[in-house]
C-alpha cells in the first residue's frame, strides 16, 4: 500500500458525499464517501490522513481516515 498523506478538507458536500482535501504534500486530492473507513462523515476544517492514488480524472484519496477533529466540533450538532 502507498504512504499515507495528511491534510485537511477544504469542502465536502454532505449529500453527495464528495468533497475536496488540501494535501500537506501540496495536492488538491477529491474524496468520495465511499474512502471514508470509519464510518463517518467529514466536514471542512477536518484533519485526515489517506491514500493518495491518481487516475484519469486527477488524484482522489483511498482509506480516508480522521486524524483530528477541528477545534469546537465536540459540541458540533
Amino acid at each position: 500500500m502507498a504512504d499515507r498523506v495528511s491534510g485537511v478538507v477544504r469542502w465536502y458536500n454532505q449529500v453527495r458525499g464528495v468533497g475536496y482535501i488540501d494535501g500537506d504534500d501540496g495536492r488538491e486530492i477529491r474524496v468520495d464517501g465511499r474512502a471514508i473507513e470509519d464510518g463517518t462523515f467529514v466536514v471542512e476544517g477536518l484533519r485526515v490522513t489517506y491514500v493518495p492514488t491518481e487516475d484519469e480524472n486527477g488524484w482522489r484519496a483511498e482509506h480516508l481516515n480522521i486524524a483530528k477533529h477541528p477545534q469546537g466540533a465536540a459540541g458540533h450538532e
